[in-house]
């Protein structure tokens, strides 16, 4: 076989076998219905509008209080979460004259002032083959 091709093929399979993984857990969650939304992100540019996220996921309330979310395969980066409950499943982020209505919560627990954390104070770093387990309280 020639080297080259050898060379590609274990630098390939490497690289498909060392991949992180995500483990988020919800705390808080008081009423087990509906469904937490999460958006996974790796650029500050665009943290946390939904034209940023570069994963998005909607899980049933119940599933993830007992469960958490595992997020596989992901490349080595930094990353920030941005999550909500959306208690009456209407696969929206209520508010009322820009006040939340439903409870909200982001990665490291970053602090929300007149509007979401930036990038910078929600950000993880996850490495190649790293496994790393965040908790996020809803606000």
């Amino acid at each position: 076989m020639n080297i080259k091709i050898l060379f590609f093929i274990l630098v390939f399979l490497s690289n498909s076998l060392l991949a992180g993984k995500l483990k988020i857990n919800v705390k808080n969650i008081q009423e087990k219905v509906g469904s937490i939304h999460f958006a996974l992100y790796n650029d500050g540019e665009f943290f946390p509008e939904k034209k940023g996220k570069i994963l998005g996921l909607v899980k049933d309330a119940e599933e993830i209080f007992q469960d958490g979310l595992l997020i596989e395969d992901l490349k080595e980066s930094k990353y920030a979460v941005a999550i909500f409950h959306d208690e009456n499943s209407n696969d929206e982020f209520d508010t009322f004259w820009s006040l939340p209505q439903e409870k909200y919560g982001f990665s490291n627990d970053a602090e929300v002032f007149f509007g979401p954390p930036n990038f910078e104070d929600a950000s993880f770093f996850i490495g190649l083959d790293d496994f790393v387990e965040i908790d996020i309280e809803l606000r």
